[in-house]
């Protein structure tokens, strides 16, 4: 049965590609009609690292992938962000045997937190990765107690993996209770007093957390003075962070100079996370620093005229980090903020509200919105005072290519999951570069 239902993903496969298709999900899914447990059968004989948590997913596996590889390790990761079992099994049958048997020793799994469950029923991971919790797709996750409950499910049904956890998230490190073996990271610093619209109760005893410094959103240094429970010290810390706008940033890694060029304190959450997990397998984090970013996040298109920097943004802390970290950057650029609604996205877009997007005023440049909620964006804008050059209703995204064609700027393009898939595919047809699943 194993054969015959990897003879008819790759048959499958083979089409979709012929057709210039990505492949990522129905190959896993004929696959799955074929043996349901096949996943079981294709886990064997590999070391699996699987991460999961609301933000970062992608970037900690390309980084820990990258190592793995700089390392001379054989090694393949779900590129495409296919984070569910169907993108999962695609995933491992693409780097099979006609049998079954895994021709890498290593497989680095972006998971959605909430297939997690439903992975770990068919695998056994070396290590599982929980790189934060926060409020995302309500209509689809629930609030952030429910997702911390399908990654716990998780963690107890792997209960020989390493855990691999943010020690200054107050969600994610509950899970150091669990028997399993853990390891934290975490970032030593303060950036003020950034507002908390979520957790900000103690997960324990529902007592308010008070913070001795924040990082962003949720993170930093936390103590519940009714039950006690605090951040405690992190295996894994980066101290003396520098943000160095275009250039990345600079930081002490267990106090090692470290630089990165991947911008933002958001991703030294995602370097010092794919550290910890290097360490545990063994390899060093020196690789990581020659990282420069993984398709979607901080991704460059360059032309004739423009300069254009993709960033993904999909629940208020993504987004206002993102348009903090753009604030940041050199230069003037016009901004162009792209919303869908579709079930990739959740149909929920109330999120945008609960958004900081004041940093915005930093920016020299127009604003634009596209995609199907564009409007809302529209409004959303003008209610904190910005003025909307062009409200591109719809998907089209010719309507983008023409804008940077008829101008000479640099842009920067915000945009939520599909709308940032379908606006990379046509950055990539017209600037050149790879497609998402190479």
């Amino acid at each position: 049965m194993i054969i015959l239902a990897v003879l008819a993903a790759r048959a499958v496969r083979a089409v979709l590609r012929l057709f210039n298709k990505g492949a990522t999900t129905l190959p896993g899914r004929v696959a799955l009609f074929f043996k349901y447990d096949i996943l079981t059968c294709l886990s064997q004989s590999v070391r699996i690292i699987c991460v999961t948590g609301t933000n970062g997913k992608t970037t900690t596996c390309a980084l820990i992938e990258h190592a793995l590889k700089s390392a001379g390790k054989s090694c393949f990761v779900n590129k495409s962000g296919a984070n569910m079992l169907t993108g999962v099994t695609t995933a491992f049958l693409e780097n099979c045997s006609l049998f079954g048997r895994c021709r890498r020793d290593f497989a680095v799994l972006e998971c959605d937190e909430n297939s997690l469950p439903l992975i770990a029923r068919y695998l056994d991971a070396e290590v599982l990765t929980v790189t934060n919790i926060f409020r995302d797709q309500l209509d689809r996750y629930g609030e952030v107690t429910h997702t911390l409950g399908a990654i716990r499910n998780s963690a107890e049904n792997m209960p020989s993996a390493l855990l691999v956890l943010n020690a200054d998230c107050p969600l994610t490190n509950t899970l150091s209770a669990l028997g399993n073996t853990c390891t934290t990271f975490g970032v030593n610093a303060d950036f003020g007093d950034i507002d908390i619209s979520e957790a900000r109760y103690c997960p324990l005893c529902s007592a308010e957390l008070v913070y001795t410094s924040r990082v962003f959103a949720h993170l930093g240094n936390y103590r519940c003075i009714r039950c006690g429970y605090f951040r405690g010290n992190a295996d894994f810390e980066a101290s003396g962070v520098q943000l160095t706008g275009d250039s990345g940033s600079r930081f002490l890694l267990n106090g090692k100079p470290f630089q990165t060029a991947l911008g933002g304190v958001y991703n030294v959450y995602n370097v010092v996370c794919a550290a910890a997990v290097l360490n545990s397998l063994g390899i060093g984090a020196e690789a990581l620093g020659t990282f420069s970013g993984a398709f979607g996040r901080l991704e460059t298109f360059t032309n004739g005229n423009n300069t254009v920097l993709l960033m993904l943004v999909k629940n208020p802390v993504g987004f206002s980090s993102c348009i903090s970290y753009a604030a940041e950057l050199d230069g003037a650029r016009d901004v162009i903020i792209a919303l869908n609604d579709n079930p990739a996205d959740g149909r929920d877009v109330s999120w945008i509200w609960d958004s900081d997007i004041d940093a915005l005023g930093r920016i020299d440049g127009r604003f634009y919105t596209f995609g199907t909620r564009a409007s809302d964006m529209t409004l959303r804008l003008k209610y904190n005072g910005f003025e909307v050059a062009e409200t591109l209703d719809g998907d089209n995204t010719d309507l983008i290519l023409r804008l940077l064609g008829s101008s000479e700027r640099d842009f920067l393009i915000l945009a939520n999951y599909t709308a940032m898939m379908k606006i990379r595919k046509a950055l990539r047809r017209n600037f050149g570069g790879k497609e998402f699943w190479e």
